[in-house]
């Protein structure tokens, strides 16, 4: 499940990823957040933030990450992963190396420097 996160700045889209993420999650909650972000600004930023509760992604939605990046390639100025998992931050890090925008990963306890830095950017 994606769960829309409120009181973040004007044009940033965060969401809260928990359980097993599906394509309906992506079609039906992520994708319209950030078509809609993008109607009123020329690029965004992700706050990406996994619960305890993730539990991982479903075969389609590995597809529909990736089509996710490469139709919105150049919209994201900026992207935080915040994570305590392990796999999920070294997932994360890996694919920031083909993103074309900065891709920082930061424990939820830092989540107040992830803040600071999407903001910055």
């Amino acid at each position: 499940m994606i769960e829309l996160l409120a009181g973040f700045h004007h044009d940033i889209v965060a969401v809260k990823a928990k359980g097993v993420l599906s394509r309906a999650d992506y079609d039906e909650t992520l994708v319209p957040a950030i078509e809609s972000k993008l109607q009123d600004h020329s690029t965004i930023k992700l706050w990406y933030e996994f619960s305890d509760e993730f539990e991982g992604f479903s075969v389609e939605t590995l597809w529909d990450d990736a089509k996710l990046g490469f139709f919105h390639l150049t919209d994201f100025s900026r992207v935080a992963i915040i994570t305590d998992s392990e796999w999920v931050a070294n997932t994360a890090k890996m694919m920031a190396y083909m993103a074309p925008c900065p891709i920082k990963v930061f424990a939820r306890q830092g989540a107040d420097e992830a803040v600071h830095w999407l903001e910055a950017g």
